[in-house]
């Protein structure tokens, strides 16, 4: 029969929350071009067993990486991408995403990535039952990962050796390959691949025919990925349990957790799965003597192998791995070609004529797939700016009804309740204390409300900039002067836009107050055709504004962000001694 093979794919199951998915969201809100940020976005969406989501991400990483001569994260995203194509059964394209990421590994001599390349092309390899080849790529996996001493990578290995160890029927030599792997895993405490080498074990004791011993280690391993949310594991023990079951003789149970293997491999679109579980029930539906259901089961199981493994596709891994492995003699060989064309004038000629004609389709393949991308990219762009305005918008007016909340109902009601206490006849010290404590707590509820949106606001949001600039000229240290012409304070914002442009210009004259050493700041609006115009200058110390974008700190970061949400356009001019001017121009 054929049987589902547990360690074809290793991955980092951690446990993931929404919390910390939403978390990252509002982080690459705030920083688009971040990678790392998106890097593990996709991973704790692919944790989620949100595959679609997380390939979008993937793709996307590899085109601002090759953008950006973004080597390692380039890298990074190949090899997932890898990975979900493999999960689907797409294996030739999963070897080619591999290889692409090999090459540039390589080229970086990051011994670490190879390692992990090479395992995943061995698990592809043992997905076409060429054993010879996966345990090549699993060795050089191996010996690399023990120079880099990467513990947990070298168990991986240990563990992908013992399934082709399984396949050629050397069961001493898999389970002392598994066992080691799990001893690494259970010193790690990694749950989700703990639960994996249980059940690989689990099938090696059930072809001893061992089959209290593989029933336990299946159980085991249920349990822990159970507890993990690991529906691929899930659906992977439930099946060695059914077949376990049908070889044991219990028809009854054996269809029960097939059925469940099932259910779960068509939630996670597992084709592997889906056609090891059919053949699993073929064969408990034929010992059981139930021929009707067996035959069934056997097209079932026919129609899902056609669809995970043909000719036609095995020959196309043989074609893509030979074009692999000689692309590197390929100047050679055209070199070759070259001298021999030399001999004969015809031949020279034709060879030219097909370079060109290559060369031509190459410029218009190439150039179509560059405008592809950049569709792509200007789609994904586009979707992000209106879930990044959205979301902004919604917190926006969250923040306003909040702190209209604290002040209209929550304040006022504590003022009743200081004037009501203030009245009782009879005053003692734990009165006066209640006093006091109600006195601190309206003022913490109108400090809270003023953070969320300062009361300036109340009167306008030139009114509301023209008293921040007045504090600030009170402390003595430096004077903002402030000019505002007649047709920008005619305008009318929507709240939420003018606490956004409120927080910009306050951010902006924090900076400058904390860092410019400036004497004197001018703060000017003007309106012009359909944009607000902000300008602000000092005559502090100025600064290389080419820094703007290694700064550590939230300041710039979060004023680009605020005006990219506006959508308006930020300009920082800076010479050092000579002072600062930052222009905001804002859709009015």
């Amino acid at each position: 029969m054929i049987r589902f093979f547990t360690t074809l794919f290793l991955l980092i199951c951690s446990c993931c929350s929404y919390a910390q998915i939403d978390s990252l969201k509002v982080l690459l809100q705030q920083q688009p071009e971040n990678l790392k940020l998106k890097y593990e976005l996709g991973m704790a969406q692919l944790k989620k067993g949100h595959a679609d989501t997380a390939e979008t991400l993937f793709k996307s990483i590899t085109t601002q990486a090759l953008r950006r001569s973004d080597n390692e994260h380039y890298v990074l995203a190949q090899m997932q991408l890898g990975r979900l194509m493999a999960d689907k059964g797409e294996n030739v394209k999963a070897l080619k995403l591999y290889q692409d990421a090999l090459n540039e590994a390589e080229r970086l001599h990051n011994k670490q990535q190879i390692a992990h390349i090479y395992k995943n092309i061995g698990a592809v390899y043992i997905s076409w039952k060429k054993f010879t080849e996966a345990l090549t790529y699993y060795e050089k996996a191996e010996l690399l990962a023990k120079e880099v001493n990467d513990e947990v990578l070298v168990a991986d290995c240990q563990n992908n050796k013992g399934t082709v160890y399984e396949q050629i029927n050397n069961y001493d030599k898999a389970i002392s390959a598994y066992k080691s792997a799990l001893a690494v895993y259970t010193a790690k405490n990694i749950t989700p691949k703990i639960s994996m080498s249980l059940s690989n074990l689990a099938i090696v004791y059930k072809f001893q025919k061992n089959y209290t011993e593989s029933l336990n280690y299946n159980q085991k391993a249920l349990a822990l990925s159970s507890k993990t949310g690991d529906k691929w594991m899930m659906s992977a023990t439930y099946n060695n349990i059914g077949n376990l079951y049908g070889e044991m003789g219990n028809y009854k149970n054996a269809i029960a957790y097939c059925e469940k293997a099932l259910q779960l491999a068509r939630e996670i679109d597992a084709i592997e799965i889906i056609e090891s579980t059919y053949d699993s029930m073929a064969e408990a539906a034929a010992k059981a003597g139930d021929y009707k259901n067996a035959y069934q089961y056997h097209r079932d199981f026919s129609d899902a192998n056609r669809n995970f493994i043909n000719i036609e596709s095995a020959n196309r891994l043989s074609e893509l791995n030979v074009k692999y492995e000689t692309e590197r003699k390929q100047k050679l060989i055209q070199q070759q070609q070259f001298e021999i064309s030399k001999r004969n004038y015809w031949l020279y000629g034709a060879i030219i004529l097909l370079i060109l004609m290559a060369l031509v389709a190459y410029l218009i393949v190439r150039n179509n797939s560059y405008k592809q991308q950049k569709r792509l990219q200007a789609e994904i762009h586009k979707q992000q700016e209106i879930e990044n305005r959205a979301l902004f918008d919604g917190e926006q007016k969250e923040r306003i009804r909040i702190a209209r909340d604290l002040h209209d109902s929550i304040g006022q009601l504590l003022s009743v309740v200081k004037m009501n206490l203030s009245n009782l006849s009879t005053p003692n010290e734990n009165l006066n204390n209640t006093v006091k404590l109600v006195d601190q707590t309206i003022t913490e509820v109108r400090h809270i409300s003023h953070n969320l949106i300062p009361e300036e606001l109340n009167f306008g949001l030139f009114a509301a900039l023209e008293d921040m600039a007045d504090k600030i000229s009170a402390t003595g240290k430096t004077q903002v002067q402030v000019n505002i012409n007649e047709d920008a304070r005619a305008h009318r914002f929507e709240k939420s836009n003018e606490l956004s442009v409120y927080r910009i210009v306050q951010e902006a004259l924090s900076n400058i107050v904390k860092h410019a050493g400036a004497k004197v700041i001018e703060l000017n609006v003007d309106l012009t055709g359909n944009a607000m115009l902000i300008s602000v200058k000092d005559d502090g110390r100025g600064f290389d504004t080419g820094q703007i974008k290694n700064s550590t700190g939230i300041g710039w970061k979060n004023i680009a962000a605020r005006v990219n949400l506006l959508n308006g356009n930020l300009q920082v001019h800076s010479e050092k001694l000579k002072g600062t001017q930052i222009e905001i121009s804002i859709p009015a």
